[in-house]
């Protein structure tokens, strides 16, 4: 398919140079995606990095561990690159710790350099004593664990359904009345034709402007146990279709092909008419270390010309939660550099229309004000490998699945790995000239 490859493959090529061999290509991939590793370490270097890792299994039900790095690099760019995956024979703890570090030590990264480390918030992975975060804080006290962002309030809401008894009963009404409704296609049609006749109805009476985009017909959505906002959108979605789904279960519930479908949606229609809400919160999942280490750091919240900057939050944060990294002595300098900034925070120039922390991250490289403010620095830069989410993780999964499909669900594992370096690390693979793999 490539006109340049194809000029030479084949039965263009000589027949002692061929490359055709499994083995040959695999060798080839292998070799492109250890240079890979090799480009990405050395823009690690030295520099304080976060590991983030999420397991799923893969076309042929092996637990695959996906491991991801973040750091920020020395023109003050956070990168976030996948680096490997590793097929696990469990999800055992001392397992998964054992793989991450055999990873880290074969490419020469220190263990001691890690300053974060983000996961999906199970149990195994988040536990306090014998969790994962548990035994890389025991190797390295100053590894910030931070529960995935994209899962945290969604795992409160459902560890609060289940402790709050009517929030439970809310959320189960309200996933049985969608699976009932969505169960099957002759359903969500009869949803979809009372839908459009409520629809005609109401403009015909003029009570819904027309107009490109507006009442448009919807469905019923399902809750997610870990995805952001579906309990939200599930709710929306009844709340839009509200009598619409009452008519259809009372239709189901009068005419339904049997006494069982009558009974189940008779019932959902009871539950649909009395819909209670009371929350609670939780703490199980917002430990108060984790917390204060968010609300220190958010001092370094750039919006509104620096208005939540703050010296006593920052000197706190470096002292308590990075006390390797800046020794007394750091600390007493740390404050004196920070006076001297936020003197110049609002009168240079160069930091107008700044509202991000990488933003002002780079600006430092790119003005080498990173001289004058070296501590400040080296803060943001520790600050900035706190994990954020898992989506790189997730990003890593639908490559991997893209790749050992159906058809190729026998894929060796080495085979997998340097097949996903490089379709995911791309730019890095695009800057290695066949001389190098020669």
């Amino acid at each position: 398919m490539n006109i340049e490859v194809e000029k030479v493959v084949l039965d263009k090529a000589p027949h002692n140079a061929q490359y055709i061999a499994h083995d040959i290509q695999k060798q080839i991939l292998h070799i492109f995606a250890t240079k890979v590793k090799k480009k990405i370490c050395e823009e690690l270097g030295k520099n304080y990095y976060c590991i983030l890792v999420d397991e799923s299994l893969d076309e042929s039900s092996k637990e695959q561990m996906a491991i991801i790095l973040r750091f920020v690099d020395c023109d003050g760019f956070i990168r976030e690159c996948f680096f490997d995956i590793v097929s696990v024979v469990d999800t055992n703890v001392l397992t998964l710790k054992k793989e991450i570090c055999k990873v880290l030590d074969n490419n020469d990264i220190l263990v001691e350099n890690m300053r974060g480390q983000g996961y999906d918030g199970a149990s195994n992975m988040r536990g306090s004593w014998n969790g994962l975060q548990a035994l890389f804080l025991q190797d390295c006290p100053y590894v910030n664990y931070v529960h995935c962002f994209a899962h945290r309030l969604q795992l409160v809401l459902n560890g609060a359904a289940k402790d709050v008894k009517v929030v439970w009963r809310f959320f189960s009404m309200l996933t049985n009345i969608v699976n009932f409704v969505s169960a099957s296609a002759k359903r969500r049609n009869e949803l979809n034709l009372i839908q459009k006749a409520e629809l005609k109805e109401l403009l015909d009476s003029w009570e819904l402007e027309t107009g490109r985009g507006l009442n448009q017909t919807r469905s019923l959505e399902r809750v997610g146990a870990t995805s952001w906002g579906s309990h939200y959108s599930s709710i929306t979605s009844l709340m839009s279709l509200f009598k619409e789904t009452k008519l259809l279960l009372q239709e189901i519930s009068d005419f339904g092909p049997n006494q069982q479908f009558r009974g189940d949606a008779e019932s959902n229609y009871i539950a649909m008419m009395s819909f209670e809400l009371h929350v609670e919160g939780v703490n199980d999942r917002f430990p108060e270390q984790t917390i204060e280490l968010l609300i220190l750091s958010s001092v370094l919240d750039l919006r509104n010309s620096f208005k939540s900057f703050n010296i006593e939050h920052l000197c706190k944060l470096a002292e308590k939660f990075y006390p390797a990294d800046f020794i007394p002595s750091d600390l007493k300098a740390l404050e004196i550099e920070l006076r001297y900034f936020q003197n110049d925070m609002l009168r240079l120039p160069c930091f107008n229309g700044i509202t991000t922390l990488p933003q002002f991250c780079q600006q430092l490289v790119e003005t080498t004000l990173v001289e004058n403010y070296h501590l400040l620095y080296r803060l943001i830069r520790l600050v900035l490998t706190l994990p954020v989410s898992t989506a790189t993780t997730k990003r890593a999964f639908s490559c991997m699945r893209i790749i050992k499909n159906r058809l190729r669900s026998t894929i060796a594992d080495e085979f997998l790995a340097d097949c996903m370096i490089l379709h995911i690390e791309r730019e890095f693979a695009n800057s290695i000239d066949n001389a190098e793999i020669i």
